[in-house]
């Protein structure tokens, strides 16, 4: 049984920044790395085209750090978006606030585009009130937002 494995890693997550070449245990490359495209297996091909691609790759993971922290810095520390929705008389809602509607409110109030699968929420909101979410804009990079569910 292999202890590691050697992948590229083409963006920047946890295993590394991209354009690095480094181990990782087998189970974390074929379960996680492998199938969201965040490294590829260090082979006799893939190293000759990584050593061609090497300064492209790491050219591509800087612009996209840049943009990620631009994205922060235009957020700020008080950052809120507004989401008017039907609920009752107890302030339960009439269905639920999902990490879909809190990222097409982003983007919509905010001009930040980011999808559901950047907004990092535990459970649906299910009540009219404030709560912070937070929001992963890439390369590892955190931000929080303020969601203000307003009843209707």
């Amino acid at each position: 049984m292999a202890s590691a494995l050697e992948v590229i890693i083409t963006e920047d997550c946890t295993a590394g920044k991209a354009g690095e070449l480094t181990k990782v245990r087998p189970g974390y490359a074929r379960n996680f790395l492998l199938p969201k495209g965040l490294a590829v297996v260090a082979d006799a091909f893939e190293m000759a085209k990584y050593e061609e691609r090497k300064a492209e790759i790491e050219a591509i993971a800087e612009e996209k750090r840049k943009a990620a922290e631009a994205n922060k810095e235009t957020l700020g520390e008080e950052a809120s978006v507004e989401i008017v929705t039907k609920a009752g008389e107890s302030g339960k809602l009439f269905g639920a606030i999902t990490k879909e509607k809190i990222a097409t409110s982003v983007t919509e109030q905010l001009n930040i585009a980011i999808t559901k699968d950047n907004v990092k929420l535990s459970a649906p909101i299910k009540e009219v009130g404030a709560a912070t979410v937070e929001l992963d804009l890439g390369s590892n990079i955190k931000s929080q937002v303020i969601v203000k569910v307003i009843a209707e």
